[in-house]
């Protein structure tokens, strides 16, 4: 039987969808969009005219920013088309109000980074605190650490601890792969198993108010300074939050960050915390 079929070249194909031959061959390979013949000598691909309606869509679900692992159950089965695209919709919006808060805090950074945040030298005093510990990849630990921070407040709230008291956050020095961290609260010595002794003494530290996302202003101070005070940052870091965010507001929370120092230098200039 002949084959009557008016097969078009990968070539003609693509102007006719608007697609290029590299996103065509790109689409071939995640078996999105294959060839409806292969000529077996030659390797040229031909498009049977049937098949645009599908490039046309899987072309403007990419221009929407519809992601390929989406694309494909979408091809796949056309009845879950639209609950496929309303996960896509609140991803794709999440992922603008994110670029937009970025922006934002670009502005931002350039207006703190302008002004020169001044590191201390204080005197932290032993402390016993209710203790967490927990790690996350380093992508997720913003939101990791305030979700244990809030189940961390849970449990001293049960145990009657005062949670007005500062959060503290300790770090390593480099933010890589996965990380180890810890978050704790200020508790009287006898409250339990869960509370452990943080080791006080002279920190370098520096004052940051602002969102969590400019810290590293701070850090770049602190770590500038450290290396002024021939002292190596080896860590682990601390973080103090001396505000509440949900009080004050994310741009108006006050953070400490603290690097401990062993300076003899830095005695004569010591601050009370």
């Amino acid at each position: 039987m002949t084959d009557r079929t008016p097969w078009m070249s990968i070539g003609e194909f693509a102007q006719a969808c608007r697609l290029t031959v590299k996103a065509l061959r790109y689409y071939d390979r995640e078996e999105l969009l294959t060839p409806g013949r292969v000529d077996p000598h030659t390797g040229y691909r031909y498009y049977a005219p049937a098949q645009l309606a599908t490039a046309l869509r899987i072309g403007l679900l990419r221009r929407a920013g519809v992601s390929i692992a989406s694309i494909r159950r979408i091809v796949d089965d056309p009845a879950r088309s639209a609950d496929v695209l309303a996960v896509e919709r609140a991803r794709i919006e999440h992922e603008a109000e994110r670029a937009l808060r970025s922006l934002a805090l670009v502005g931002s950074l350039e207006e703190i980074a302008a002004t020169e945040l001044p590191v201390r030298v204080r005197r932290i005093d032993d402390q016993v605190v209710l203790w967490r510990e927990g790690s996350a990849d380093v992508d997720d630990l913003d939101r990791t650490v305030a979700a244990s921070i809030e189940s961390l407040l849970v449990d001293a709230a049960v145990l009657g601890v005062d949670t007005d008291a500062p959060v503290v956050g300790r770090y390593p020095v480099v933010l890589e792969g996965t990380v180890d961290f810890g978050v704790g609260i200020e508790v009287a010595p006898d409250v339990g198993a869960d509370a452990v002794l943080m080791p006080g003494g002279l920190f370098a530290a520096v004052d940051f108010t602002g969102p969590a996302s400019l810290l590293p202003v701070a850090y770049h101070a602190l770590f500038a300074d450290l290396a002024a005070r021939g002292v190596e940052a080896v860590g682990p870091v601390r973080e103090y939050y001396l505000t509440d965010p949900a009080e004050v507001g994310a741009e108006n929370m006050l953070t400490r960050v603290v690097h401990h120092v062993s300076d003899p230098d830095a005695k004569r200039s010591t601050s009370p915390r």
